[in-house]
């Protein structure tokens, strides 16, 4: 039996040129859910006989991402569109590469445990960059396997390069892991010294305590003493909260808080009010206000009380909306956990599980640059923005797509939250998703959905 890929470059066949550009296109809704348009450009440049840059042209000028140097699969394209190769020709190296992907296998070598440590996520970004006046840059492995598998003129040399750098390739985008991870350290790394600097000052202490959520530290932090020095080394090793992470990242956008955020500190701090000092009742009251409209005027002890049962209810109504989970799916535990779709899109971006798609990527950047107070170097802009788009084979901002000029919007205004609280609020107003809704919910893997395209029936 034929592939999805070799049923589409079989009907494509019957079309001249004019008639299979535009069915690529302007594809029906169905069609195009089926085949997307960067596979049914990549099918036309086959068809087409369309050169290397002939191709990534074509990809660049509707959206697409160029071809990824370091996927096995990807790089066999490189090398079939920069030697002529026809698509049953590609089809045969295509093969060689997967059975070299079985001998050699494919493990990730970053994150293996359940947790994911500070500690670890900067170790993962230093042995991906190099140092440059004292700033970490990305180094440049993808366009050097790039330069070389063009450099390739012959099969045997194109299979033998492979096994050569067998190491340095991957399923997913690691070029986008790599940005993603690092501007995420940045946050962390912020996050870790604002509390310090509160720590020593003691103002501002509560809220620098809320924004360290995004690492599971509470509990250590209430225990440790000790000077400022062993303390950054005791939250560089502590775990990331992959579901606090998205929830401030939900917040930053919509101002939308889960439960998970304050249910950390809350049990951490034990179940009663009864059993916390003065001290910690004050700081929890605070961290909390932070977040609540209205509850300044309210006492400490039971602004925790309202909170911890606004979080009982809450959970009742997730038990009730999951539920009704079809017997035998082998879930267990309580439904809203296993549900947690964003914090699992965290995770996998980090375990470079799942790619990172542009506007993910774009809105991550701009939530994590958003708070480099003490590090202009860092900071995101437009230049800086394009410079990185590109680096990950994204096209660089459009002004004339919609989300693009947001983003230029953004990134120009005198108020960048103003903007943003605008932008949501006219969405909202015309009961219409924002860009970001939801957006993780159409991630995946870019090499699995081209396998599964290749798959025989």
């Amino acid at each position: 039996m034929k592939s999805a890929f070799e049923k589409m470059i079989e009907d494509f066949r019957k079309k001249d040129l004019q008639e299979l550009l535009q069915t690529c296109m302007h594809a029906d809704a169905k069609t195009a859910k089926k085949l997307p348009l960067r596979y049914r450009l990549i099918a036309v440049g086959f068809l087409a006989h369309l050169s290397l840059e002939q191709l990534e042209q074509k990809l660049t000028e509707h959206g697409c991402e160029r071809l990824y140097a370091r996927n096995p699969l990807e790089a066999s394209l490189i090398f079939a569109f920069r030697r002529g190769l026809s698509y049953e020709e590609w089809s045969h190296l295509e093969l060689l590469c997967e059975k070299l992907e079985e001998e050699r296998g494919m493990g990730a070598s970053w994150f293996q445990g359940a947790s994911i440590t500070c500690e670890e996520l900067n170790s993962y970004v230093r042995e991906n960059s190099i140092l440059d006046e004292g700033e970490l840059r990305t180094r440049s492995i993808t366009r050097n396997l790039r330069e070389q598998i063009k450099k390739s003129s012959s099969e045997e040399e194109f299979l033998a390069f492979m096994e050569r750098n067998w190491s340095q390739f991957c399923v997913v985008r690691e070029k986008t892991r790599y940005y993603f991870c690092k501007y995420l350290s940045y946050y962390i790394e912020e996050r870790i010294e604002n509390y310090l600097v509160a720590r020593r000052s003691r103002f501002g202490r509560a809220h620098a305590v809320m924004e360290l959520g995004v690492l599971k530290s509470a509990a250590k932090l209430r225990k440790k003493q000790g000077d400022e020095a062993s303390i950054r080394e005791m939250l560089r090793q502590s775990a990331i909260s992959c579901g606090n992470l998205y929830d401030a990242f939900n917040y930053f956008y919509f101002e939308y808080l889960s439960t998970d955020w304050l249910e950390a500190l809350l049990e951490c701090y034990g179940e009663t009010v009864e059993q916390m000092t003065e001290e910690e009742v004050h700081t929890l009251a605070n961290g909390i206000r932070a977040y609540e409209r209205g509850w300044e005027n309210i006492p400490d002890r039971d602004v925790i009380i309202q909170k911890k049962e606004q979080l009982r209810e809450r959970e009742r109504q997730l038990d009730l909306e999951y539920a009704l989970e079809p017997s035998g799916t082998g879930t267990s535990g309580r439904g809203y956990q296993k549900n947690r779709s964003g914090e699992k899109s965290v995770r996998n971006y980090i375990k470079g599980v799942t790619d990172i798609d542009r506007t993910s990527l774009i809105c991550y950047l701009l939530f994590f640059g958003n708070h480099f107070t003490g590090h202009r170097e860092r900071e995101i802009t437009r230049q800086r923005l394009d410079e990185i788009l590109l680096e990950c084979g994204y096209p660089m901002l459009r002004e004339r797509d919609d989300f693009d000029a947001f983003v230029v919007q953004y990134l120009a205004a005198d108020d960048p939250a103003g903007l943003l609280i605008e932008c949501v609020s006219r969405y909202a107003m015309e009961e219409k998703n924002f860009y970001l809704y939801h957006m993780y919910q159409g991630a995946g893997s870019e090499d699995g959905r081209l396998r599964k395209m290749l798959e025989r029936e």
